[in-house]
């Protein structure tokens, strides 16, 4: 071999043996990791029955170390009992005894849970997980509504006495203490030659300045008439102790929509309600109307969802899928969110730890995260295991834990603000 030829071998011998050296390949950097969204963090999920999905009652509750939930339409009065931290479920309590089926609504006053079903008004020491005392509501002629727990601690169950589902029938209000179940009556509404009356559920606020306690509840006294044809609402404040009506103001001609929970209260001034497709307040020593705040709609209801106070801000859900806020004093639009979520269980929960507003839109089947301050929408967890969300959510501050459910199981998460 010439050697030159030699020359030309070692030299490609020399490249290949290079290509393989691993020491001086380059390495293509690996594709960015696309960015996880955590701003809900599930931490448990407990089947609440593996035999069945559970169709029962929007609210959630929390006492201790437990997360609340009702039972099935089909079962008798059932509470069930989850640990916050393990999502075990650790006592399911039935109460045969209690005549009127599963739960509709439930509350609780420190260690006692209040709940009514078609029947009875009744109360369970969560402690002894006891039954206390039971009212048959039907055994009294009466037909049960809406209830509350007020601020004072008691308990408000509104009902009609001779219902008759084509209009008519009596409105009542009762009273009950949440410890013994004595009750009485605070007001009975018989219909006259405007119509048949109802109620919302009432809201209490002590007038100091007078030494007196006002009861204030929205009144709808031709409740039979179809919406939109007449029907009317005006918002009523009365003395507790003598029920004397202090004042009565019209809150609409068009139709009423606010009938299925309490007005609120701002900065002890104002008090604050739904009606039509419009947000009204009224000053809460006079009647006065102060503000309107009328929706772009050809109609709104306000009958799902509460309306929420935190500190100098109102945020409001109607039937639509807006949910938006609003200046308590003014009755300014501070932001709307019209996909913010259809109609949202009674309660949203403002997280003031980063500022959030968490709740579940029952129209949507999500746990809904808004950004408080600006309203936009940070996430929207809509289902799980195939089951859409379904109940109120709950929050412990403390453990800075949320908790719901949906038709399948119990849940607990956390959210965080994206950064």
């Amino acid at each position: 071999m010439k050697m030159f030829d030699l020359y030309i071998l070692t030299i490609i011998t020399s490249l290949l043996w290079g290509a393989c050296d691993k020491r001086d390949t380059v390495l293509l950097p690996d594709p960015p990791a696309k960015e996880q969204d955590t701003v809900f963090e599930l931490i448990w999920a407990t089947r609440l029955n593996f035999e069945k999905e559970i169709v029962g009652t929007d609210n959630t509750l929390q006492y201790k170390n437990w997360m609340l939930a009702g039972g099935d339409l089909d079962d008798p009065p059932t509470i069930m009992a989850f640990n916050k931290e393990t999502g075990e479920k650790e006592w399911e309590l039935v109460l045969d005894q209690v005549q009127g089926g599963s739960i509709d609504f439930m509350f609780r006053h420190e260690n006692i849970l209040l709940a009514r079903n078609g029947y009875t008004v009744f109360a369970v020491n969560l402690d002894s997980k006891e039954l206390i005392w039971a009212e048959n509501l039907k055994s009294m002629g009466l037909r049960p509504g809406r209830c509350v727990i007020a601020k004072n601690g008691k308990f408000y169950q509104t009902a009609v006495f001779n219902f008759d589902p084509l209009g008519g029938g009596v409105q009542k209000l009762y009273e009950f203490d949440p410890l013994t179940g004595e009750n009485r009556m605070i007001l009975s509404l018989a219909p006259d030659s405007i119509g048949t009356k109802t109620i919302s559920p009432p809201t209490i606020w002590e007038d100091v300045e007078n030494n007196r306690t006002i009861m204030i509840f929205n009144l709808f006294p031709n409740a039979e008439i179809p919406p939109g044809q007449g029907d009317s609402q005006e918002l009523v404040a009365i003395d507790l102790a003598t029920t004397e009506v202090i004042w009565n103001s019209r809150v609409t001609n068009n139709f009423y929509s606010n009938s299925l929970h309490p007005p609120i209260v701002y900065d002890n001034r104002i008090v604050i309600t739904g009606g039509d497709w419009s947000i009204y307040a009224f000053d809460i020593n006079t009647g006065e109307q102060l503000w309107r705040y009328k929706f772009n709609y050809p109609w709104a209801i306000w009958t799902k969802t509460n309306h929420l106070i935190h500190g100098n801000r109102l945020y409001v859900n109607n039937s639509q899928e807006d949910v938006t806020c609003l200046n308590p004093e003014t009755g300014e639009l501070i932001w709307n969110n019209p996909k913010g979520g259809a109609n949202c269980t009674d309660n949203m929960i403002y997280c003031e730890k980063e500022d959030l507003l968490v709740f579940t839109s029952w129209g949507y089947g999500s746990v809904m995260v808004l950004d408080a301050l600006t309203g936009e929408t940070l996430h929207r967890e809509h289902r799980f295991d195939n089951s859409s969300y379904n109940s109120d959510v709950v929050y412990d501050a403390d453990r800075d834990m949320f908790f719901t459910s949906t038709y399948k199981h119990a849940i607990g998460f956390k959210v965080h603000r994206p950064k």
